[in-house]
């Protein structure tokens, strides 16, 4: 688990956004990838991983030598996005073969791990009980219903809502397993803030502090 400046850490809202440095606004922890073409950036924080669109026969060496040249610097706090998707990208095969990659790595430095899963919930779960991590794994961008997100919390997941999702389902989520992200979308994390704390029916404030919270937990913790 990285050790970084508590301050700046503070300022992070967004655990999982594609925009830059500077659209980002110090607040998100920014999805670093090879298509990037830029230096990690004193002042932010970055994951880095091996998305399941990126993967194509004969280039995992490419993207797990990135992973590896990265993961010693200080600015990266978690490793991802990775997972599974069943409708887009290489072969499951060759996608579980990089996320096995990812989990190993994940546990060698200690990061939380943030989950892409489209339709392969079952693959996840079956992979995270032969690891049992002690690491945290996150699914970015839940959309599920709430069913799905009580069973995913049983599992021991921790859930990320962007701009769309089941209300209901956000409003099942403990303070202490839910964080934010905007991932693609051009909204500010601070819309998606405010727009959750309506949903949970609590003050804007009050929501900041538990995601800001959350973040120093899994992301910062000393």
């Amino acid at each position: 688990m990285r050790e970084n400046n508590i301050n700046v850490a503070n300022a992070i809202l967004d655990i999982h956004t594609h925009k830059g440095e500077i659209q980002s606004g110090g607040k998100a922890i920014i999805n670093y990838r090879q298509s990037a073409g830029t230096p990690l950036q004193d002042g932010y924080y970055y994951s880095v991983g091996i998305h399941p669109w990126e993967l194509k026969p004969g280039n995992l060496k490419r993207h797990s030598d990135f992973v590896i040249d990265h993961l010693p610097d200080e600015h990266i706090v978690a490793i991802g996005e990775c997972g599974l998707d069943k409708l887009k990208g290489a072969s499951i095969n060759e996608q579980m073969v990089a996320l096995q990659f990812e989990i190993f790595m994940s546990l060698e430095y200690d990061l939380p791990l943030i989950l892409h899963n489209v339709r392969m919930t079952d693959k996840i779960l079956a992979v995270k009980k032969e690891f049992q991590p002690k690491q945290a794994w996150i699914w970015h961008g839940f959309r599920g219903k709430p069913e799905q997100a009580k069973q995913m919390l049983d599992k021991g997941l921790y859930l990320s809502f962007g701009e769309f999702y089941s209300d209901e389902a956000m409003r099942v989520v403990p303070d202490d397993r839910l964080f934010l992200e905007t991932d693609d979308s051009e909204l500010d994390i601070e819309d998606i803030l405010y727009r959750a704390a309506q949903v949970r029916g609590v003050e804007v404030e009050t929501l900041r502090e538990t995601i800001r919270r959350n973040i120093q937990n899994i992301f910062f913790r000393a």
